[in-house]
């Protein structure tokens, strides 16, 4: 091997190092806004003791979780709200099915967070005049009877009463997850 080769070799190799050292972060940047930032929810977040519910009477809890920005991540950050709805009756077994009604605040037509109705009849976007009953369903307008702008009931989410081992408290845990505004289809966008 003579001294052209080698050095032709030598720049070649540092060609390689240097576009490696550059173009993976780059990669990365890119891939980056197509992942999840990680505040999205395939894992359950305790909410609220079940005892702190009242029957038939909504209560926005926030959502405790992880979010990050950037390469940083933050912990104990408040990643969304829901509504919490109990519905009525036997509460002996807290654990069974349906009972506890968990909803996205956020309107599903223009992405405002809806608010609970005088009474806690329902729900009440204020951006566009939306009602909704407890159980998320879209609602007429009493008043004019025009018909609700909002593509889609409220956005149900994934709930559990869980006992703790511990203390012996039933508790509500919800995978939370943020749903694309403006649809008539359910999309996950986090």
């Amino acid at each position: 091997m003579n001294r052209r080769e080698i050095l032709a070799w030598i720049s070649r190799s540092l060609a390689v190092g240097v576009t490696t050292v550059i173009g993976l972060p780059g990669i990365q940047y890119l891939l980056g806004g197509t992942r999840s930032n990680g505040s999205g929810g395939s894992e359950f977040a305790r909410l609220i003791r079940f005892k702190d519910l009242l029957p038939g009477r909504p209560m926005m809890v926030p959502v405790i979780g992880q979010k990050q920005d950037a390469w940083v991540r933050h912990d104990r950050q408040v990643v969304g709200r829901v509504w919490l709805v109990r519905k009525p009756g036997d509460a002996s077994d807290p654990s069974a099915e349906g009972l506890v009604k968990v909803m996205s605040t956020i309107c599903p037509h223009m992405g405002c967070q809806v608010n609970s109705q005088a009474g806690g009849k329902g729900f009440h976007c204020p951006c566009h005049g939306a009602n909704f009953g407890l159980d998320g369903e879209r609602q007429m307008d009493p008043r004019s009877g025009e018909r609700n702008h909002a593509p889609r009931n409220l956005d149900p989410l994934d709930c559990r009463v869980v006992q703790d081992e511990s203390s012996k408290e039933w508790w509500v845990e919800v995978k939370y997850e943020k749903f694309a505004t403006g649809r008539e289809d359910r999309v996950v966008t986090a």
